[in-house]
């Protein structure tokens, strides 16, 4: 098989400072080599030979034998002979003793942020095995050569590509989890080669226990076609696994780039069984969207070529396009639409996937529970309780909060009013007070909001409500609501989600806990209603809490604290109790119930968020 050697991957940035006349000789050079060379991958040797099992060394050199046969698809020229390329952190071309740095682009990586950048697109290579049936314009490719590819499986079938960019992560096209997207169904298969030996070496099979579309996705038009899907376990990187970063400065225009997958060889045609992969080159938006009537947006660019013959097909969705930045591949791009397969004028196109790395990073990120703003200096005090010579309560050290320090409440509306509060735990999940009734399809969650009297950004329908089974008691054990939004919230420092305890967890001497809300009574006159407004809570233990309500009414269920926490104090119903614990806040409880007039000496009790965890945990993921 040949491969010839394209002018993208040989891109200086002029940052570098290298002298014009030097780098006149280096495109002279360039030009040279993109015209003439072929590089035969039959003669590629890997030096020093990595027989580790581990990642290679960044600073490892490979040789590349050039060949003088005439390259397939060229013109009548031949390829001059030429002792040999070295490739290494150091790219050295002897012929202008030119040195470049080791990633031959000075950018900001992606993957930096998450501690494996030495790993991120450096391809393995296990011994070559026989040639299989082409795909459209390609072919097979060396086992194991393109080890960020996996395999999405749908019940145990093979439906998408994805392109593994993370431990814990793996990032598809929007457009494979249209129909089925519940994590359950799905598996990611990675470090595999031939789809039918479920007996290959260095296969890892991991269940997935979240997809998240880009909340920007357009069924329609295909605009922002990306999904990110969090894995049950963390993947093993070896030679047969490792990520990829994503390709972060401007696109390789009319370089090549590689496609690959187990997709169709031919339109309509059966998928293969051993993973394929073809150059593609990346076409001007301008030429593309002559082809396609102006239907490519900016989220979107084309690969092929021209006259066709070269494209991903059906089954290689959400695959990865990984281009060579002249020591390792980076992630361009995701299989995402066309017309036909491999058709003249009709190229693929491809999510632009370095559009997208600000929304994947608050998601890889593990942002529950964590506070954006930092104007706050301290945290609110403790609530007391006093009464005056004429009888009249007060709660203490009621106070405004900064605006969006706590980025996870939520106001629940109806007709424009707020009622009740609620706490975002998840996209598109919120928790609030059985008692709030929230009514689907006509109240609203309201996200991102400090002053009530002004509009949000994220104003979302309530989908559906999911109540815990009625237990008939009075006052109620439970009083528990989870609340789908009709669509996905987007994260910001002004919004995300509260962490949501285990089962096991419990509260202890070491947790300080806070209530928030809005509204106000005569307890709270001296607090404006339309602006969140936040109380320290000191907890009361279950025996003097069955001591003051009876024993009776308080079970294991329940969470007792001080009394200035009940609604009858600060105003507002489905008011959040959060606690917090090594550096983030969890969810404990919801406000319940408690004495009607702000009594001194009755606790207010919370429904206890961590005896519901599995019902949370089976209502958000059956969805």
């Amino acid at each position: 098989m040949k491969t010839t050697w394209n002018s993208s991957n040989l891109q200086i940035p002029a940052s570098f400072g290298f002298s014009k006349e030097l780098m006149n000789k280096f495109h002279q050079a360039e030009l040279f080599l993109f015209q003439h060379i072929q590089l035969s991958e039959t003669e590629f040797s890997q030096k020093p030979s990595d027989t580790s099992g581990t990642a290679a060394d960044p600073g490892t050199a490979y040789t590349f034998h050039v060949s003088s046969e005439r390259a397939r698809g060229d013109t009548d020229q031949f390829s001059p002979s030429v002792d040999s390329l070295f490739v290494s952190s150091d790219l050295n071309l002897n012929r202008l003793n030119v040195t470049l740095n080791e990633t031959l682009q000075e950018h900001k990586t992606f993957s930096g942020q998450f501690g494996f950048r030495d790993l991120s697109g450096v391809r393995s290579f296990s011994p070559d095995q026989e040639m299989e049936s082409r795909i459209i314009g390609g072919h097979e490719a060396w086992a194991h050569s393109w080890p960020w590819q996996v395999s999405l499986r749908f019940a145990s079938m093979p439906a998408c590509g994805g392109a593994i960019i993370g431990p814990l992560w793996v990032v598809s096209a929007a457009h494979c989890f249209q129909r089925y997207d519940k994590a359950a169904f799905w598996t990611v298969l990675a470090g595999t080669h031939d789809l039918d030996n479920p007996d290959e070496r260095g296969q890892q099979l991991v269940g997935v226990s979240m997809i998240t579309n880009y909340h920007g996705y357009n069924t329609r038009t295909k605009d922002g076609d990306v999904a990110l899907l969090k894995l049950q376990e963390p993947l093993i990187f070896n030679e047969f696994v490792r990520p990829i970063d994503i390709w972060m400065t401007a696109l390789p225009l009319l370089g090549r780039c590689t496609v690959t997958g187990w997709g169709s060889t031919r339109e309509n045609g059966p998928r293969v069984n051993r993973l394929q992969e073809v150059n593609v080159t990346i076409l001007p938006s301008d030429v593309c969207n002559q082809y396609y009537l102006g239907r490519i947006l900016p989220s979107m660019f084309c690969a092929g070529k021209d006259e066709g013959g070269a494209d991903a097909c059906q089954g290689d969705s959400g695959g990865p396009l990984s281009c060579f930045t002249g020591s390792r591949y980076e992630l361009a791009g995701l299989v995402s639409w066309g017309v036909g397969c491999g058709r003249a004028r009709r190229p693929g196109v491809y999510t632009k996937i370095q559009q997208h790395t600000q929304w994947m990073s608050d998601i890889m990120k593990d942002r529950c529970g964590k506070q954006q703003s930092s104007r706050c200096e301290k945290a609110p005090g403790l609530a007391g309780l006093s009464v005056s010579q004429d009888g009249e309560v007060s709660v203490g050290n009621v106070t405004e909060s900064c605006p969006f320090f706590w980025p996870w409440q939520v106001s629940l509306q109806a007709n424009g009013q707020h009622y009740c509060s609620g706490a975002l735990i998840h996209r598109r999940w919120v928790i609030t007070a059985k008692h709030c009734s929230v009514r689907t399809k006509e109240d609203v969650v309201v996200l991102g909001v400090h002053d009530l009297r002004f509009s949000s950004s994220q104003t979302i329908p309530v989908d559906e409500v999911f109540n815990l089974p009625n237990d008939s008691s009075f006052p109620p054990k439970s009083d528990l609501s989870l609340l789908r939004l009709s669509v996905p919230a987007r994260f910001s420092s002004n919004v995300s989600p509260v962490c949501v305890p285990d089962e096991d967890e419990d509260l202890d001497d070491s947790w300080s806990c806070v209530t928030s809300g809005w509204g106000s009574t005569e307890a709270t006159v001296a607090i404006d209603p339309d602006r969140l407004h936040h109380v320290g809570l000191t907890l009361v233990n279950q025996t003097t809490c069955r001591e003051k309500w009876g024993a009776r009414l308080i079970s294991d269920s329940h969470i007792c604290s001080h009394p200035a926490g009940s609604t009858s104090c600060l105003g507002d119903s489905g008011a959040p109790l959060m606690c917090r614990r090594r550096g983030a806040y969890f969810l404990f409880g919801v406000v319940t119930w408690g004495s009607r007039r702000c009594d001194g000496a009755k606790p207010t009790i919370f429904t206890r968020i961590s005896v519901y965890h599995s019902w949370i945990t089976k209502v958000t993921e059956d969805i």
